[in-house]
């Protein structure tokens, strides 16, 4: 078996590298690293490489997920070591394990939200927007956009602290192949219950990824 799955942060500057520059930036990684990384066949090999649960740009964590396939000649140590070298700084490598659960049964993650508002505003307030029965809300699909009630995608949310004009939310939304919203579309509906047209500050971060093993909700490693 040659697969291994890295956990590392993507925290700072490092929020503004897209998912496909996320990929490059970790095939060259490995490239400048010299590992010895298998890949795949036919006329246009390419280093087996495959993540977990793509991050949205702007969004910063602690827990992402990477599996990569490399030949059984190196050890995990010497995976890490190599690759927080040649990293960007603001991508760590924190863990190397091999995949014991699969990507596809992942189905949500927590976020820490902060935001600014130039207006002050209620806790009373933003905690009815999270107790209403009804969001609607036009989410993008592969399909096109599709009218949703986004409160069926909110699995948990704690508004931790507003203290004038900031707020901070601890919330658990769907994630994965099944059902899935990002962080940005329930913000933007937050936005226009608060009657606000935008945040003057807006920080997200992934803490927790989470699957379904069939028995219970357990977190992704």
């Amino acid at each position: 078996m040659s697969k291994w799955r890295l956990k590392f942060s993507k925290t700072g500057m490092g929020k503004y590298i897209s998912h496909l520059d996320l990929l490059r930036t970790f095939t060259r990684a490995i490239h400048r690293a010299n590992l010895p990384v298998r890949y795949s066949q036919g006329f246009n090999p390419h280093q087996l490489i495959t993540f977990s649960l793509p991050l949205a740009l702007g969004v910063t964590s602690e827990t992402e997920f990477v599996d990569i396939d490399f030949e059984d000649t190196i050890s995990p140590r010497e995976i890490g070591e190599a690759l927080n070298r040649t990293l960007p700084p603001d991508i760590k490598i924190k863990r190397i394990s091999r995949p014991e659960v699969s990507a596809n049964d992942i189905v949500s993650a927590r976020y820490i939200i902060d935001l600014s508002v130039r207006e002050g505003v209620e806790k009373s307030k933003v905690e009815a927007f999270f107790e209403q029965e009804s969001i609607p809300a036009l989410k993008k699909t592969k399909k096109g956009e599709k009218e949703v009630n986004l409160r069926d995608f909110i699995i948990e949310c704690e508004v931790e602290e507003v203290d004038g004009k900031d707020i901070k939310l601890n919330t658990v939304l769907s994630a994965g192949g099944s059902a899935n919203v990002k962080p940005d579309l329930v913000l933007s509906k937050l936005a226009e219950f608060l009657g606000i047209s935008e945040y003057s500050e807006m920080n997200i971060h992934r803490t927790e990824i989470f699957f379904n093993n069939g028995k219970e909700i357990k977190n992704f490693y």
